[in-house]
């Protein structure tokens, strides 16, 4: 598949300008990015994605727009394979419980069309980031499969499918009026997920009772 053409690439970048901060709070302070990461702390980092990703999925579902709502029926698949990994890895540490993010907050905004797409730029973007730690990962943390990580519903290979998604960002987004919506979306969606992993909006810390002290990904 050939290379997303300029009207994706003009809409990839206001994304990455308004997450930039975000991503890398975030990404800095996982511990499964860690050269010494565990099959404990794999299992901890699926743990708290799940919960996030199935909100995500739902506001999607619910977005009105077909190819959106295709990227929550891949989500769903994707779910499937984590929920397979935490069985195989049930023994690999104390489950904790992540927080919980405000699904009905998201679902609502995902009405609005440019939000939905900036939404599904984070967790596609997430799909990215799952192949280099299974290509990272996966020979130190055999025989488990790491089936998330690996291309679930891209059946053309993650590449392939990110190139897919980013030409139908750039044609959704073609309209300059569109693009604030997806920057929220983007920051929504980064927001929402960081106190699954601890962590506050702007990236420090945030314990919280209901979590174990020593969280991985704090």
């Amino acid at each position: 598949m050939a290379a997303p053409g300029p009207a994706a690439s003009v809409a990839l970048q206001p994304l990455r300008e308004a997450t930039r901060e975000l991503h890398h709070a975030l990404d800095s302070r996982l511990r499964i990015g860690g050269e010494d990461a565990t099959l404990a702390d794999y299992a901890e980092h699926l743990r708290a994605l799940r919960p996030w990703l199935a909100a995500v999925r739902d506001a999607l579902a619910g977005s009105g727009v077909a190819a959106l709502e295709a990227v929550a029926r891949q989500l769903a698949l994707r779910l499937e394979a984590l929920e397979l990994d935490l069985r195989d890895a049930q023994a690999a540490g104390p489950a904790t419980l992540p927080a919980l993010p405000d699904t009905g907050t998201l679902a609502a905004q995902a009405t609005d069309p440019g939000f939905a797409w900036g939404l599904a730029y984070v967790v596609e973007g997430s799909r990215l980031g799952g192949s280099v730690m299974h290509r990272r990962l996966a020979p130190r943390l055999a025989p488990h499969p790491m089936r998330y990580f690996a291309p679930v519903g891209a059946e053309d290979g993650t590449p392939a499918h990110w190139r897919h998604f980013v030409a139908q960002l750039g044609e959704a987004l073609r309209d300059g009026a569109a693009v604030p919506s997806a920057q929220r979306g983007a920051v929504a969606g980064f927001e929402a997920l960081m106190p699954c992993f601890g962590l506050g909006r702007d990236g420090g810390s945030a314990p919280s009772p209901s979590r174990d002290a020593n969280l991985h990904a704090s």
